[in-house]
């Protein structure tokens, strides 16, 4: 059977992070400015490097001069960043598949409720329903049923019969 886990345990089991929940704006202002920082301390050097090849005449006037390891720098990372690039793209795609696969064929398939516990719930409701409404049948067949003042279900009537009904079992 499975054990029901409150919100608060889920949390502690789980990853938490207010940045995606309503509120906590200074850490949300303060996490975005600090990541676009660090894009742009990765960005600049390719920039830094391409600047000259794309820019020849500005380079010149600036009198930015290239060398020959800037060339053999630019075209490693090119081919690291490539193949790179690739493989994590085969990669993410084979674990997509592996993911869809696994919940085609495993997740769907297991029962994600109690079926013994949901048969006595059923029964505990239509025996409560009996005894307020009349038989089953009858509640099908009548056309108009006028509930009366004292027959009105709590709030809380499923839950109490519920616990009353695991007590006795």
């Amino acid at each position: 059977m499975k054990q029901n886990l409150s919100r608060e345990e889920a949390k502690k089991s789980l990853v938490y992070d207010p940045y995606f929940e309503k509120g906590h704006y200074g850490s949300k202002i303060f996490q975005t400015l600090v990541a676009i920082l660090s894009w742009f301390g990765v960005l600049i050097p390719f920039f830094w490097i391409l600047f000259p090849f794309v820019f020849p005449n500005r380079a010149q006037y600036n009198h930015i001069v290239v060398y020959l390891e800037e060339k053999t720098t630019l075209l490693f990372l090119l081919i690291f960043l490539s193949v790179s690039f690739v493989f994590l793209t085969i990669l993410y795609i084979l674990l997509t598949f592996w993911n869809n696969y696994r919940f085609k064929h495993f997740l769907q398939k297991e029962k994600q409720y109690d079926d013994e516990r949901l048969n006595k719930r059923r029964e505990l409701l239509n025996k409560a329903y009996d005894e307020r409404f009349g038989s089953e049948e009858f509640r099908h067949k009548v056309c108009f049923y006028s509930v009366k003042e004292e027959q009105n279900l709590e709030t809380d009537f499923v839950k109490k019969l519920y616990q009353e009904g695991e007590k006795n079992d």
